[in-house]
């Protein structure tokens, strides 16, 4: 075969090595973000009465269905000052959530912006998990792929 197929193969792994590489790099940040709040909650002493200020709707499809999920923006109340947090973790399908619903909150005196609604811990323990197993699996494929895809161009 011509050198210019391996070269055209190896730009095509990159490209796509890269891609994964992006993906792994995104459920990485989302695992960090995640495992700082969960790793800081024994610091989260306060609590505040929360509600359901918004829900966010997000469309889903695969090839046969679509449909509509959301999750609850979430906002209460320290010291006169309103803060709100988005539970996007927390996506169910449409009409699980009301909107007003109450929530027991709870977060770091010194900073109330760090906090963890009670009812949806282990939801974020969870997601927390899949987003280090996502991330561990992709960071593989994409290594695998961009090492592959240099062993291509270069050998050419």
């Amino acid at each position: 075969m011509d050198s210019s197929f391996y070269i055209t193969s190896g730009l095509i792994a990159l490209v796509f090595g890269l891609f994964l590489a992006f993906i792994a790099w995104t459920f990485l940040r989302r695992f960090q973000k995640m495992n700082g709040l969960l790793n800081r909650a024994h610091e989260m002493t306060g609590t505040a009465q929360g509600r359901i200020s918004e829900l966010v709707s997000v469309r889903r499809r695969n090839r046969s269905f679509r449909w509509t999920n959301e999750y609850p923006v979430i906002s209460y109340t320290v010291d006169s000052k309103d803060y709100t947090v988005s539970l996007d973790f927390a996506e169910k399908r449409k009409g699980h959530y009301n909107l007003g619903g109450n929530y027991r909150v709870c977060y770091i005196p010194s900073d109330p912006s760090n906090c963890i609604v009670e009812e949806f811990r282990k939801p974020m323990q969870s997601n927390r998990t899949q987003a280090i197993v996502a991330t561990v699996i992709l960071a593989f494929f994409a290594f695998n792929c961009i090492i592959s895809s240099l062993s291509f161009i270069f050998t050419s």
